[in-house]
């Protein structure tokens, strides 16, 4: 028999008396069971690795699975399952099929996962996961492949890997599972990123971790809070992201900032994203035509009417247009109901509900109650004259109040300061 039919997965030559043996054990059909009775440990692996190459060469998916399963019993010393279990898994995916391969290694990572296993053969299960995750991404099955990466436990891993690895993994894992929305996992993942990230240098890293936790906050609808983060990352100097890329992040930020709720806070990232120069150039990108127009609208705290949405609300996404829980409302329907609320009380004294109504193109009930809301949560000042069925804005803007405030705010900082200058320098204190 040549050595290119008998040979050719040996890691190294054997001499003809090895061959011969070789040949003899091919012929007698050599099983998982009879090697274990052999009793030099060495010879065992080898002859364990020669089996496993055997059944990896013909495809004989079978063989491979009853080789996983007499290696995770009980009976075979661990020394030797994992150095073959390695071995094997360094060959499947460029020996198998795809359909083989996929289905050869779900059922070894499961097997090891079940024999409680996983620390000891930690490596052979991170090749193992890793090549399904690409087989899944390459197939487009985004959740089966964060799956399989997410059950590597790189905390009992015998392999010692720095913080940028730990945090790319994650990361990965987090961004394949955003491809199908799944929101929660995702977040699960980013969050055991979060506490790694002081200690990444990589600035690619930072961007994708970056980038992902905004999709998260985007999609768990707290829009401020995604508007920041969008706006932080599209203000990356140019030579590191391509202009466009900046401009599509300012367009998100628009986006969840006009999605916000009605406030100071929202007030805020309206006006940074105002002054930004690059909004004027917005409507040049495919779905945001009007953004920048809203935005400016919403700033200059000016009553917004629905006709001027529908391209607005035309390119949001499905989770941002949404019915919310509480009104029965789209997320854009409320955004702007609470904007324009807000906006009235700055043309408005006091104003009947019936007439807030009409102004909001809602019914008189539904108007109270938002407004009841807003003021409860602190988002519009004013209160409410049921009797009369009046809604009353107070001006948050006195300036005499205001000038007060800033007074008393004033001495408190300077008392601290004192304060914190006598325990730092006694000695300047003057007995």
């Amino acid at each position: 028999l040549s050595r290119g039919s008998l040979w050719l997965f040996d890691a190294a030559p054997r001499t003809q008396k090895q061959r011969a043996v070789l040949v003899r054990r091919r012929q007698d059909g050599v099983s998982p069971g009879k090697i274990s009775g052999v009793s030099d440990h060495k010879a065992r692996t080898e002859q364990y690795m020669e089996l496993v190459e055997e059944k990896v060469a013909s495809g004989d998916s079978a063989g491979i699975t009853a080789i996983v399963d007499h290696l995770v019993s009980e009976q075979i010393p661990q020394a030797i399952s994992r150095k073959v279990v390695s071995h094997m898994a360094s060959q499947l995916q460029s020996s198998l099929p795809a359909e083989k391969f996929e289905q050869v290694a779900d059922y070894t990572v499961t097997k090891i996962r079940d024999a409680g296993m996983a620390a000891s053969m930690d490596e052979a299960d991170f090749q193992l996961r890793s090549d399904l995750y690409n087989y899944y991404v390459k197939e487009g099955d985004f959740t089966e492949a964060a799956t399989a990466l997410a059950g590597v436990n790189l905390d009992a891993s015998s392999k010692e890997r720095s913080a940028e690895e730990k945090a790319d993994h994650y990361v990965k894992i987090a961004e394949t599972y955003m491809m199908n929305d799944e929101t929660v996992d995702a977040e699960i993942f980013v969050n055991k990123a979060m506490s790694l990230m002081s200690d990444v240098k990589q600035w690619q890293l930072q961007l994708r971790y970056k980038v992902t936790h905004s999709r998260i906050l985007d999609s768990n609808r707290k829009f401020l809070d995604a508007a920041r983060n969008y706006y932080e990352l599209s203000q990356t100097p140019s030579t590191q992201i391509d202009s466009e890329e900046l401009l599509e992040l300012l367009g998100k930020a628009t986006t969840c900032a006009i999605l916000g709720k009605a406030g100071p806070q929202r007030d805020r990232t309206l006006g940074s994203l105002f002054k930004d120069e690059r909004l004027a150039t917005l409507d040049q990108l495919d779905g945001y035509s009007t953004h920048g127009q809203v935005l400016s609208k919403m700033y200059m705290q000016q009553i917004l009417r629905r006709t001027e949405l529908r391209a607005f609300e035309d390119s949001l996404k499905d989770h941002q247009k949404a019915l919310t829980s509480d009104m029965g409302m789209t997320i854009p329907q409320r955004a702007i109901i609470e904007h324009n609320m807000a906006a009235a009380s700055k043309i408005y004294e006091n104003i009947r509900f019936t007439e807030l109504g009409s102004l909001l193109e809602i019914d008189a009930h539904r108007a109270e109650r938002i407004a009841a809301r807003m003021i409860s949560e602190k988002r519009l000042n004013g209160f409410i004259d049921q009797i009369d069925g009046v809604l009353c804005f107070q001006d948050d803007t006195d300036v005499l109040r205001s000038w007060d405030e800033r007074i008393s705010e004033m001495c408190l900082q300077v008392n601290k300061t004192v304060e914190d200058v006598e325990k730092t320098y006694p000695q300047l204190v003057a007995p």
